[in-house]
């Protein structure tokens, strides 16, 4: 199997190897908690050894009490690979001294080396008996200069270094700690164990709650029910019995008195302080006890203003540790901390201890939850209801407490979390909450459709006018999510028509101007928002969704300096809500302002958030349109592995929602790809796809700024004209706010008037396209591809001094850009004016010829000699020489090649 996101650690382990085969003794000393993958690195790195005689022995749990155990299975192991028969006398004594065991390792490594290299391999090497660890060490101290590597790998490597008795600034020691693989390394890791394919959100949830460890991630994923998914949330249910086995022993293995302080941290699942796990351990020695958890790697220290707090090292770890608790002991330690912690930590711990309903606390968690829902904090408020959910005696009351928490629990972002609950939520009895709910749940999947189906039954069950206005103005979100702007903008009115609630009232005033975008075009959809403070930081919080449509619909129709001091604000000032996700619409946007303004390097950090906050608080969908974006920056960079790379991972996720959106921007992607390589065909297969959906018919009027310009020039250079004047046409139906859509359309204008032959109006265009003042920001990009293909129409008209002007000005802005397959095309051009001067240059030069210099000169272009000319001419070789030496005055040429190159200039 070959080893995966380890390449950095495997090569430093063969240096040492080489080192070792040339006489300079090696040891390695590989870490890391259990999972993290040190043995097959091990095996990885024998397979790499074929010129050494290889030597392996583990530590086992039940041998670590019998003095040299471990030593005498290396001695067991070198006869077995000797093939010699072992007498007693061949093993170490219990009684032995550490010089005698010593002495008879260094004798076995000698007898088995037989001119070759030797590795002696000890894994799990914290569990290795100390007598023989101690019998390593003085073999290794006698055997510095042999050809020999030592690899020893442990959970627990200060303990193993200090029972070995290495030194801390030994030269031949080589220290490498484990840590966990990456997202893109996990993905390579699934697929090496056939494991399900996982989407980037699933992998990236499971590398946080695992940290990366592979033993973590290859247990829960391969727990899943069908291959279909990780469980929503990661949890500890989620928690495979085979891990639980795992990490237990892995606890198992530190001091008997450090054991307790990880159920504690498992328990508590925060970060603690000393006092407070002083009440719950009871130790008189808790910092000497708490030192081999950190230096091993099981716990880690975190300093706030401080206040020093220890945790658990990740989420994964904590459950399985927490799994492995007795319920008893488990209660036991939970009503103990619900006994010395304030609230809302207490309630936490009172309703783990829970063995019968608490009335009383459960109107305690009600009480907080309707405080934090007014102060905003949804996130716990979601957290006191579903623990109102367990603790109330009341059916009714639990009931309700659950689909409002499921409720929060979406709006809030914590997807994952609310399909938790699906299970219960559909076991409740039928109701307007439940379709809610359900609603909430189909949006957290990436159902937009099924969603808005929901949250239309629960709009007209709900008897009270809030409860109504609140499914409605959601119920208007997810149809402008699915492109149907009159509905939308109806939902949003009839909502407003029963609230009195600012947030509500600022989503449906939101929805409304989408859903007029979409019908008219981005800058009517602007108009509808004429209601907002100008300076973006004086707009209220309530606003926040609306500021972020104003945003993305001023980007849209080319305000981009605009539109990006209204998206900086959003995500600055991030509001709940379930389809507004206003930070996260507004970092993708602001992108592709960044990459309209010609500012890449600023785009692709913001897409680099997005794909963050999408990892925090994201639906698999979110990352379609990241990969989208992402996908389209790397092509006009021309990295084509990486554009190609994050196309399929959009695809792979688009396939799982039940709307069009994100299809349509992955099309948009896939055009911009085909674009950057100047595949015309794909960018009109692409796009044209895109604009035929009747689905898409609102969002072609809404986005058309962002993909009509590429179809349009596209149709233009694969002469489908009457495709490219119909994009055209759209594009100039849209009214614009800047400069960006004006300076596309004249782009596109141009290209088609250089495509039917006019070539004095495709220059009229391109000339009132660089005229256009830069309102709104200068548009960069669409700018000087106008300008790089200006240049072209001037050289066919032979103003070649203007064209080079253009074309270095557009290849200046592109190279700064990075965009290399748009220098590409700037170079191509500038080569062709370069060449189309030598033409002229070559003509005038024919026509100075005699008609038998001509002669002569085609043959010379062919590369025939002076005899075969002379033959060919029925001349001397005389005269042909005087008919060159002529053509070399008059073309003010220095020899014969220079002449043939002009011949062939002349061909061509």
């Amino acid at each position: 199997m070959p080893i995966v996101g380890r390449d950095a650690e495997l090569k430093t382990m063969l240096h040492a190897a080489e080192l070792a085969a040339r006489g300079d003794a090696q040891i390695v000393i590989l870490g890391g908690p259990t999972g993290i993958g040190k043995s097959a690195l091990c095996r990885a790195f024998c397979q790499d050894l074929t010129d050494f005689r290889v030597l392996s022995v583990a530590g086992v749990p039940s041998e670590q009490d019998i003095k040299y155990s471990a030593a005498n299975r290396i001695i067991q192991s070198a006869h077995d690979e000797l093939s010699l028969d072992l007498r007693r006398a061949n093993l170490i004594q219990e009684d032995s001294t550490m010089m005698a065991a010593g002495g008879a390792l260094i004798s076995v490594l000698d007898d088995i080396r037989d001119g070759s290299p030797v590795a002696l391999i000890v894994e799990d090497a914290h569990l290795v008996d100390d007598y023989s660890l101690k019998a390593i060490g003085f073999m290794l101290l006698r055997m510095m200069s042999d050809e020999i590597i030592t690899v020893l790998d442990t959970e627990h490597i200060n303990k193993t270094k200090k029972d070995v008795g290495l030194a801390g600034n030994d030269e031949r020691v080589t220290q490498i700690d484990l840590t966990g693989l990456t997202v893109p390394a996990l993905r390579e890791y699934l697929a090496s164990e056939k494991l399900p394919t996982l989407s980037v959100s699933q992998l990236a949830q499971i590398a946080k709650w695992s940290n990366g460890n592979p033993l973590y991630v290859k247990a829960l994923v391969g727990a899943m029910e069908g291959g279909r998914g990780i469980p929503e949330p990661l949890s500890l249910a989620d928690v495979p019995p085979s891990l639980t086995a795992a990490v237990k022993e892995w606890s198992d293995s530190f001091p008997q008195r450090s054991r307790p302080i990880l159920d504690v941290l498992a328990v508590l699942n925060a970060p603690t302080t000393v006092p407070t796990l002083q009440q719950l351990v009871h130790s008189d020695t808790l910092l000497d006890d708490i030192e081999p958890l950190v230096t091993e790697g099981a716990a880690q220290w975190r300093t706030e203003a401080d206040d020093p707090r220890l945790e658990l090292m990740h989420s994964g770890q904590r459950d399985a540790v927490y799994a492995s608790i007795p319920q008893s002991r488990r209660r036991e330690l939970h009503r103990a901390a619900a006994d010395i912690l304030a609230p809302p930590a207490k309630w936490r711990h009172q309703i783990a201890a829970l063995e019968e309903y608490d009335g009383d606390l459960a109107s305690e968690l009600l009480e907080a939850a309707d405080r934090e829902s007014a102060q905003g904090d949804l996130s716990h408020a979601a957290q006191y209801e579903l623990a109102a959910s367990e603790a109330a005696p009341e059916s009714d009351i639990r009931r309700t407490a659950l689909l409002k928490a499921v409720r929060l629990l979406v709006i809030s972002g914590q997807y994952a979390a609310a399909l938790g609950y699906g299970a219960r939520i559909e076991d409740t009895i039928a109701s307007p909450q439940k379709n809610e709910a359900l609603g909430f749940l189909e949006y957290a999947r990436g159902h937009d459709a099924g969603a808005s189906e929901y949250l239309r039954l629960a709009r007209e069950g709900f008897g009270d006018a809030d409860g109504a206005a609140r499914a409605s103005a959601e119920l208007a979100s997810l149809q402008r999510s699915l492109g149907l702007g009159a509905q939308a903008v109806r939902s949003a009115q009839y909502a407003l028509a029963r609230t009195a609630d600012a947030g509500i009232i600022g989503q449906a005033q939101a929805n409304i101007a989408w859903g007029a975008a979409l019908q008219d075009g981005p800058a009517e959809g602007l108009r509808r928002l004429s209601q907002l403070r100008a300076n973006p930081a004086e707009v209220p919080a309530p606003d926040m969704d609306a500021l972020a449509c104003r945003g993305i619909l001023r980007g849209l129709s080319g305000q981009l300096t605009d539109a990006l001091a209204d998206l900086r604000v959003v995500v600055r000032r991030s509001t709940p809500g379930l389809t507004r996700r206003s930070d996260y619409a507004a970092k993708v946007n602001a992108a592709a302002c960044h990459l309209m303004l010609g500012e890449w390097e600023q785009a692709r950090r913001t897409a680099s958030l997005a794909f963050d906050e999408a990892q925090i608080s994201g639906r698999d969908v979110d990352f379609a349109v990241v990969h989208s974006m992402s996908a389209a920056i790397y092509a006009l960079q021309g990295q084509w592995e990486w554009a190609e790379a994050d196309l399929r991972e959009a695809q792979s996720i688009a396939n799982e929602t039940d709307f069009a959106a994100p299809e349509f921007h992955i099309r948009q992607a896939g055009g911009t790809i085909g674009f950057a390589r100047q595949d015309w065909r794909t960018v009109i297969r692409e796009l044209g796809r895109a604009m035929e959906d009747s689905s898409n018919e609102g969002r072609v009027r809404v986005y058309g700024t962002w993909f009509l310009p590429m179809l349009g020039v596209a149709c233009a250079r694969a002469h489908e004209l009457s495709k490219g004047a119909e994009a055209l046409a759209a594009l100039e139906a849209l009214e614009p706010t800047g400069a960006m859509p004006i300076v596309a359309s004249k782009w596109v204008k141009g290209n088609l008037l250089y495509a039917q032959g006019d070539l004095p109006a495709a220059s009229r265009a391109f000339r009132d396209g660089l005229a256009v003042p830069p309102d709104g920001g200068e548009p960069v990009l669409h700018r000087s591809m106008l300008r790089c293909d200006f240049g072209r129409v001037l050289i066919e008209t032979d103003a070649k001094d203007e064209a080079r002007s253009q074309l270095l000005a557009a290849e200046k802005v592109f190279r700064s850009l990075g965009a290399q397959p748009l220098v590409a095309q700037c170079h191509e051009l500038l080569g062709r004016s370069e060449a189309s001067d030598h033409a002229t240059g070559a003509e005038s030069f024919w026509g100075e010829l005699t008609d038998r210099e001509k002669d002569t000169a085609k043959l010379v272009g062919r590369g025939w000699t002076n005899k075969e000319i002379a033959q060919e001419l029925y001349v001397s070789t005389k005269t042909v020489e005087y008919h060159l030496g002529n053509m070399y005055a008059k073309g003010n040429l220095k020899n014969r090649r220079q002449l043939r190159d002009v011949i062939q200039t002349l061909a061509a």
